[in-house]
């Protein structure tokens, strides 16, 4: 493990540091699912912590936008995502601005960083289906990593046409949240958190394969693992009250 970790020790720490943020995460998320009293995302403690989240993603976009092309494209709606997700909440406390996407940012964060989810594992289900070599910034080493046996699912399944389906299908149960029937609320709530700490704990898993096993980090995966991270935070106090809030409250 150690020699592992020593073929790229920048980039592997940075995937160790992610992968501390990524287990604290799902801890904390299985501690708030479990209280019995309803959690509130705009009272609670543990939302104002999104902006740091988000930061540990800034390192990997620096790198990705030192690319060109279509990877800096990409790279760019990854890097708005995140910076989003820093600005907003932040404007958020000091409560000036009335404005429902800063009022309600914890409910219009799941869209934004699905987006730029998507436009993270699109780019890496591209590469893997096209045989193609990812193409990243100086740090890391991204095709080592895509070019490992862990870069498919039983050898079969592309990692990131996994991750693409997760990041698609949190997207379609926030749409059922917002637009679909009523009836529908409290499970549209929990699918949206049940594909998040799936997230969570798979991206858990490939990070630490990253700086221990294979030896390196890709920044498209780090970017990806930050941006589960925010979207377990900010569906987590909505789940939990799918659990507690009788459906007649609701």
């Amino acid at each position: 493990m150690i020699n592992a970790f020593l073929k790229d020790p920048l980039a592997n720490t940075l995937a160790v540091i992610v992968l501390i943020a990524l287990v604290v995460s799902w801890i904390a998320s299985l501690a708030i699912i479990l209280k019995d009293k309803p959690v509130h995302a705009a009272k609670s403690w543990h939302n104002k912590l999104l902006p740091i989240f988000a930061l540990l993603g800034i390192p990997a976009a620096l790198d990705l936008l030192q690319t060109s092309g279509l990877e800096f494209f990409l790279a760019m709606i990854a890097t708005i995502a995140l910076l989003l997700n820093i600005a907003v909440p932040l404007l958020r406390t000091t409560e000036k601005s009335p404005h429902t996407l800063v009022v309600d940012w914890y409910k219009w964060a799941v869209p934004v960083i699905s987006v730029g989810g998507l436009a993270v594992a699109g780019y890496l289900a591209f590469v893997e289906t096209a045989n193609l070599s990812p193409l990243c910034g100086p740090v890391g080493d991204c095709g080592s990593v895509q070019s490992s046996k862990y870069a498919t699912l039983f050898g079969v399944l592309p990692i990131g046409i996994l991750g693409l389906a997760g990041y698609f299908a949190i997207l379609v149960a926030w749409l059922a949240r917002q637009f679909g029937p009523a009836s529908l609320n409290k499970w549209s709530d929990l699918a949206v958190w049940g594909f998040c700490i799936f997230g969570v704990l798979f991206s858990t898993y490939l990070t630490f394969l990253e700086p221990f096993v294979i030896g390196a980090t890709c920044m498209w995966c780090i970017t990806s693992a930050v941006f589960m991270i925010l979207l377990l935070w900010v569906s987590t106090p909505a789940a939990q009250q799918a659990l507690t809030i009788p459906e007649e409250d609701e």
